[in-house]
């Protein structure tokens, strides 16, 4: 049996012709469908698997994907895919051949598919015996691999399109009409409008009338513009080049050139930023990516359309029955629901959300394009003008007061962002239509954040005397012990001692009542790439993962050797990297298989086991631990019915108790009056808020406040004062922790962390800044938090957009009050900073990067 498609031949209706319109139904047997479907499963399968090595290799190059996907994989199909790579490859290259007998029995294709055939053997083996993806390092053969491992799609794409073609024959495609794209853009923004509504009514986070009203209005006016921009280019092309003697040939070349630079452009500016891939490197990976994606499709769109003019598929008829219209409706409703609530929650900065949302837009336009919908009548036609008028009037208006507009309306603009974070289809077409402004006048600054960002494995950068006392020697007196869990993700509001509505977290607050909460505490990191590393360092960090050695740097290690303490510590990998190996180290959750596997139930009952058996009961106890109950990917992972918040609020339920209970151990050794407790969290976490779920690159205020509850023994704390109210950092622990085991003065420097309890208040004062820079682990997205904590400014160099929210007023950053004023006083102040730490460690933008 032959398990392939015709090839494309001059008299079928290939990738330019006219669709047939003959009236008659094509009588189909379940022996041709099955072929038809075997065919195209195959192709697809075997395209998305290459495509999903070009994306490993390509993570394998990138330093923060390296680091975080690849090397400490946190999701589980990663490690099986690289596995299970060289089996998979094999088994799909042999359903390939077998829609390849048709090829290797033509004289014209013959050469082709056989040189096909044993390339990918020779690869085959090559990938199957040297375990060719385990292998792979973060150095530039990662990145050619990139592209090369998408050179078959471009060989099958030939074979598809090498039939008998004469292209200078060929008429040019129908192309979308106005009426087409006009109908396209009302059911796009009307479904997705609608669902955001529904979903928000079963979430439990309903959608006012009024900005469900306004929204959909200015949705309209969006989508209108976007696909009557494609359908006036794609028009304008069969203008143009129906006026030549071969309008096919050019109108093909032309419409997949279109193809090509719209595909590029979405990876450009939004999808390989959010993993800070900048610079020729990613113009061309994005390039060569744009062209074998829209080449293999291509492909594919021509055997297809073989297909049908052969009668193997029925999509040879006048007009589509009614329940396959009722299908594609309720296939649309469907994806616009479904997008938000699959991808949303393990999404990356909206990524795969926004490339669905693109997918859909495209299978809407074909479809309305293949019905051949048009307006007929003068009346109709009036009428569309006048929609089409109506709409760009709208939108004209939302960019002279929003979009486009130097001082931009905070009303409008507000309203804007809040139905962008309900409608992901209207968030994608505001990303797109808003860049524009924000790329052209502040395309200098992004670009030198993203020079600062996410430093290559290049840039070799030594450690630096981040020393936070001049002279560290051993300081006399009995040392408390010191435990410091840092709950990864934890928000600041789910905990009862700082939000009174909680009431799953009793032993916390007992805790609390007995410590010191410091209200406005912060993370300086958005993300546990460098958020951790800060943590032990005490001081702000080079954007680079990581510099090595890191011990050097390691402020909070050697100040427990100095002082002879007793470690035990759950080394997740970013630890491992930072610490000296040391016997005085016991590792806790040593039988731990991942990272995102250290739970704090068994890590505090393992910790119980350890003091109590430890062989030196002179020395001082150091514990550390920093649990992944409450992560996102946890949270998306658990079973428990209900959804994040409710995960989370089960996860706390435990560790709180597991926290009470250790803390009456402690109570019971005769440990916790002389301890020092430190419970906080490297970082908050989105749960729906404006749409954004998890932290990714955000540093919103619900990703930048944490909890930062602090006990000090009763002889310790009855001497120190402190300031509850005053802006606190996760930076500030080590460094307070040298001032309590009596390393003093800390030195003053803009880049350290400062000491929150000191003997005086104008000790501590002499610490206090005016504007904290806080971070993005991940990305090029950097903050300004000033005011004691009162304003937050964040600039977005991976989506080209600024933000300013007053904390007093909008303590949740609902509206955006960014204007151009801010914008440049906080411009200056980033450039500072971020100026300052690349003196410090010695790094400048100016040199030779990748």
């Amino acid at each position: 049996m032959s398990i392939s498609l015709p090839q494309i031949r001059s008299s079928s209706a290939g990738l330019g012709g006219e669709r047939s319109t003959s009236p008659d139904r094509v009588r189909v047997s379940w022996l041709e469908a099955g072929q038809t479907f075997f065919f195209f499963s195959t192709r697809l399968a075997f395209g998305a698997f290459l495509l999903l090595t070009s994306v490993y290799c390509l993570l394998v190059w990138v330093p923060f994907s390296y680091f975080g996907f690849i090397r400490n994989p946190l999701v589980s199909w990663i490690p099986l895919f690289v596995r299970l790579h060289g089996l998979m490859y094999g088994i799909l290259l042999c359903a390939v051949a077998l829609t390849l007998i048709p090829d290797l029995r033509r004289k014209q294709t013959r050469r082709g598919a056989l040189g096909f055939l044993v390339v990918n053997g020779i690869a085959l083996v090559y990938v199957w015996r040297g375990h060719a993806l385990a292998s792979l390092r973060p150095d530039l053969e990662s990145y050619i691999w990139s592209m090369l491992s998408l050179f078959p799609l471009v060989c099958l794409a030939a074979l598809d399109l090498s039939g008998e073609n004469n292209w200078t024959s060929r008429k040019p495609a129908r192309g979308l009409n106005l009426a087409q794209t006009a109908l396209a853009a009302v059911v796009v923004a009307a479904a997705f409008a609608a669902t955001s509504v529904w979903r928000g009514a079963m979430q439990g986070n309903e959608v006012s009338r009024s900005l469900a009203l306004q929204g959909f209005g200015v949705s309209l006016c969006f989508h209108f513009v976007i696909f009557t921009a494609v359908g006036l280019i794609l028009g304008f092309i069969k203008w143009a080049t129906s006026r030549t003697a071969w309008p096919g040939l050019l109108n093909f070349v032309l419409t997949r050139a279109f193809a090509w630079w719209v595909c590029f452009q979405l990876l450009r500016t939004m999808i390989l930023p959010t993993i800070s891939f900048e610079g020729t490197q990613a113009n061309i990976l994005a390039a060569v990516f744009s062209f074998v994606v829209v080449l293999f499709a291509t492909g594919l769109a021509a055997r297809l359309r073989a297909a049908g003019s052969c009668g193997e598929l029925p999509v040879v008829r006048a007009a589509a029955p009614v329940w396959l219209w009722g299908f594609a409706a309720v296939g649309l409703v469907v994806a616009a629901y479904g997008i938000p609530v699959l991808l949303g929650k393990t999404d990356w900065d909206f990524v795969l959300q926004r490339v669905a949302v693109i997918a859909v837009w495209l299978l809407v336009l074909e479809t309305i394009g293949w019905t051949g919908f048009r307006v007929r009548g003068r009346t109709a036609s009036i009428a569309l003008v006048l929609v089409l008028t109506c709409a760009s009037a709208g939108f004209v208006s939302c960019a002279r007061l929003t979009l486009y507009s130097p001082d931009p309306s905070p009303k409008w603009q507000g309203a804007l962002e809040d139905y962008a974070g309900v409608d992901i289809s209207f968030k994608t077409a505001y990303a797109l239509l808003s860049r524009p402004m924000d790329n052209k006048a502040y395309r200098q600054f992004y670009e030198f954040l993203k020079q600062n960002t996410n430093l290559s494995h290049s840039s070799v950068v030594g450690p630096a005397d981040v020393g936070l006392v001049s002279d560290l020697g051993p300081t006399p007196g009995v040392k408390p012990n010191i435990f410091v869990f840092v709950i990864d993700s934890l928000r600041q509001d789910y905990v009862s001692p700082y939000n009174p509505a909680v009431d799953y977290t009793p032993e916390i607050d007992r805790f609390a009542r007995d410590s010191i909460v410091l209200k406005s505490a912060y993370t300086r990191y958005g993300g546990t790439a460098l958020s951790e590393p800060a943590i032990w360092v005490g001081a702000m960090q080079l954007h680079k993962q990581y510099i090595e050695p890191f011990y050097p740097m390691n402020n909070l290690q050697r100040l427990l050797e100095t002082d002879g303490y007793q470690s035990y510590i759950s080394v997740d990998p970013i630890v491992r990297m930072m610490l000296e190996p040391s016997s005085s180290i016991t590792e806790l959750d040593h039988d731990s298989k991942s990272w995102a596997e250290l739970d704090f139930i068994p890590t505090l009952k393992e910790l119980e086991a350890k003091i109590d058996s430890r062989p030196e009961r002179k020395k001082p106890i150091f514990a550390y631990t920093q649990p992944q109950n409450v992560h996102t990917l946890t949270l998306e992972r658990s079973k428990i019915k209900g959804g994040r918040k409710a995960v989370s609020i089960y996860e706390l339920r435990r560790m709180d108790a597991a926290f009470g209970e250790f803390l009456d151990f402690l109570r019971q050794r005769g440990l916790y009056d002389n301890s020092i407790i430190v419970l906080t969290a490297d970082h908050g976490d989105s749960y729906g808020e404006f749409g954004r779920w998890g932290h990714s690159d955000f540093l919103f205020p619900e990703v930048i406040r944490i909890p930062l509850i602090v006990h000090l023994p009763p002889q310790m704390r009855e001497r120190l004062v402190w300031d509850p109210n005053e802006p606190a950092f996760t930076t500030d622990i080590t460094p307070s922790l040298y001032y309590l085991l009596g390393h003093r003065p800390i030195i003053n420097n803009e880049l350290f962390g400062r000491p929150l309890f000191t003997e005086t208040p104008q000790e501590r004062l002499a610490y206090k800044r005016s504007q904290y820079l806080i971070v993005s682990s991940y990305a090029a997205v950097y903050a300004i938090l000033s005011g004691d904590g009162r304003s937050l400014f964040i600039c977005d160099a991976v989506n080209s957009k600024n933000y300013y929210y007053n904390l007093v007023e909008d303590p949740a950053g609902a509206h955006n009050h960014v204007t151009i004023q801010l914008q440049n006083e906080n411009e200056a102040l980033i450039r500072h900073d971020v100026g300052m730490i690349d003196d410090f460690y010695g790094w400048h933008s100016s040199q030779s990067e990748r």
